[in-house]
């Protein structure tokens, strides 16, 4: 989330987290693997939403897990290059 103070965005520490999960998300080549990725980031914080207390703390310190582990996977996924998807696939003009 984000909260506007004068001219200023100042962001909590579960969006920068969300922000940096989706960015890691985004870098991994796989097509299927980054959107299940991807879709996985958004359920999980939508689940999380009204969370507070000791189980929003829990869940913040497994998302840092998570991140650490998409960091992981993200960096072996693109050690092996692949053919680009169906779905990525540039459409052909008709």
């Amino acid at each position: 989330r984000f909260r506007r103070e004068g001219n200023e965005m100042i962001s909590t520490p579960a969006a920068m987290l969300y922000r940096h999960l989706l960015a890691e998300a985004k870098r991994i080549n796989h097509y299927n693997v980054r959107e299940y990725a991807l879709r996985r980031v958004r359920q999980g914080f939508q689940e999380c939403r009204g969370l507070t207390g000791d189980a929003a703390t829990a869940a913040y310190e497994q998302g840092k897990r998570d991140l650490e582990l998409l960091r992981r996977q993200a960096t072996i996924y693109n050690m092996y290059p692949v053919e680009r998807s169906v779905m990525e696939a540039p459409r052909p003009a008709f």
